[in-house]
């Protein structure tokens, strides 16, 4: 790169948005057939791959569905949150997996509050009521390490499974995934070498 205000190091370098690596990730499993057997094995599930799914990034879930069939999340207040975004989203026939990540910060409290409510209000949707519904988290091996050693009891416990950066990045031969895994905790102004090219 030859950028000289981004140190000559690609934005993929300096950013810390999980959004990015999402991205990056829906990229590559967008075309993998393969992607939706492996999650499910990967973060032990424990439910049925068979069939077709779908993958969808930065999923609207409550705001999209709703309006697609004639109505809206905002007349639903305050149940339905508007526009309540998930990371990733595999739909399948019977059931619906929702791919929460972190990259660089911990899962909050208040965020796993809202967690454990989208199973109900996913439910309340005209004609979910039946699918099952599971939550994964993905981070690094490290986070879910310190999460077990230190963390509060119960933090991640409104997950149904969990899948690494590393397990993404063993996956996919991608230099900014293998990045990710690096992330947890960085400090300010550590993630790129700053000496001249």
């Amino acid at each position: 790169m030859d950028v000289p205000y981004l140190a000559d190091h690609p934005w993929a370098h300096w950013t810390r948005d999980e959004r990015f690596f999402c991205a990056v990730l829906f990229g590559h499993a967008r075309s993998d057939t393969g992607f939706a057997p492996w999650l499910i094995e990967a973060s032990e599930l424990g439910i049925d791959p068979a069939g077709d799914w779908d993958l969808g990034y930065g999923v609207c879930l409550y705001r999209d569905f709703l309006w697609q069939r004639g109505g809206s999340a905002a007349a639903h207040e305050p149940s339905l949150p508007a526009k309540r975004t998930f990371d990733l989203c595999l739909f399948g026939k019977a059931s619906l997996i929702i791919v929460e990540a972190k990259v660089c910060e911990p899962f909050a409290a208040d965020q796993n509050v809202d967690f454990a409510r989208d199973r109900d209000r996913i439910h309340s949707l005209p004609g979910l009521k039946d699918v099952g519904v599971k939550i994964v988290a993905l981070a690094t091996a490290c986070y879910f390490s310190n999460a077990s050693k230190y963390g509060r009891t119960g933090t991640l416990d409104v997950f149904d499974g969990r899948v690494t950066w590393e397990q993404v990045a063993a996956r996919y031969d991608d230099p900014v995934l293998s990045q990710a895994c690096g992330m947890y905790r960085c400090q300010r102004g550590g993630l790129i070498d700053k000496s001249p090219a």
